[in-house]
Parts: structure tokens; C-alpha cells; sequence
């Protein structure tokens, strides 16, 4: 694990067991952009991704279909992380981004990472949402991206480019 991630102090009072890491995570990743308010920033979702790989996670991003447009100041950077699959994906147009996620984490016993609270699909997947082990929120203090329910505390890059540079692929230029 690099050194510059630290992990939280959890109590287990507190904080949901997530099974040992093992548990597919479901990243929604234009909900994350926002986090530090608007502009939307892709340097929030790479962030965490780089950071759930490399604590040992199966996690990918996924993107809404409008995420290309909210995303302009990094357009680039968007354009080329789409193409890695395994590491993001977009939804197409038309379909509700929020219920592949669910439908997906669902299927896989998952957990989504977003601070949504998915209310237009609760009636169908409310043993899901209502599972606090399962929809995981976090928050950005202080320049550091934090996710207690993983004990995940990254420093959050400057820009897009530096957080590009933390992701685990061999063609880094963007």
C-alpha cells in the first residue's frame, strides 16, 4: 500500500463491516465528482479508484451517460479513462445510471459508493439501499478524500493530471 494512504481507526460500533475487501464496489462516479461542489472535477473519482485498487478493492467507476458533458474541463481525461475497461464505464443514454448501479451491486452482493440515497428505486431495491454496508458514503476535508466504512483517507491531487499519474496503468500520458 503506498504510504501516503492511511487507513482510519474504525469502531466497529460505528463503522459497517465490508467482508475483509472482498465485496465488488460500485463507484458512482459523477455523484463523487461533485463532492467538492461545482464544478464537477474527475480528479475526485480517480482519486478514489487509484486509492480502492491499491488498499486490494474490485471496484470501477461508473459514469452516467452525461457525465462526458458535466465533465468538460476535463474532457480528455474522461475521454481516455472510458476507454479503460474494468476500470470505468459509462451508462448509454437513456438508461437511469442509478439503476445499473443498483442492479449491478444487486446481482454481485456489492456495495455502491456514493451519497445518493436512490430514492425513485427504493421499492425495488430496498434491502440494498436501507443496508448501510452496502451504500457507502464519504466526504473531501482538508484537501483529503475520506471514506470511513473503508477506512480510506487519500490525499486528494491538486489536479486531474496528478491524480491521473496515481492510476494503476501503463499508459499514464492522457
Amino acid at each position: 500500500m503506498p504510504a501516503d494512504i492511511l487507513l482510519l481507526p474504525s469502531d466497529p460500533e460505528t463503522v459497517p463491516h465490508i467482508d475483509d475487501g472482498r465485496r465488488s464496489l460500485f463507484v458512482d462516479a459523477l455523484n463523487i465528482a461533485y463532492w467538492c461542489g461545482q464544478p464537477p472535477s474527475l480528479r475526485l473519482p480517480i482519486t478514489l479508484i487509484a486509492g480502492l485498487l491499491a488498499a486490494g478493492h474490485d471496484a470501477v467507476l461508473c459514469f452516467d451517460a452525461s457525465a462526458r458533458y458535466q465533465l468538460k474541463d476535463d474532457a480528455e481525461a474522461y475521454a481516455q479513462l472510458i476507454q479503460h475497461d474494468g476500470l470505468a464505464f459509462e451508462v448509454p443514454s437513456g438508461i437511469p445510471a442509478d439503476r445499473v448501479l443498483l442492479k449491478k451491486a444487486n446481482a454481485s452482493h456489492g456495495a455502491i459508493l456514493s451519497r445518493d440515497h436512490f430514492r425513485n428505486h427504493r421499492r425495488r431495491y430496498r434491502r440494498l439501499i436501507d443496508d448501510p454496508a452496502r451504500i457507502l458514503a464519504g466526504y473531501v476535508r482538508n484537501d483529503r478524500l475520506l471514506l470511513p466504512a473503508l477506512a480510506l483517507d487519500l490525499p486528494l491531487p491538486a489536479t486531474t493530471e496528478l491524480a491521473w499519474a496515481l492510476l494503476p496503468i501503463a499508459d499514464t500520458a492522457h
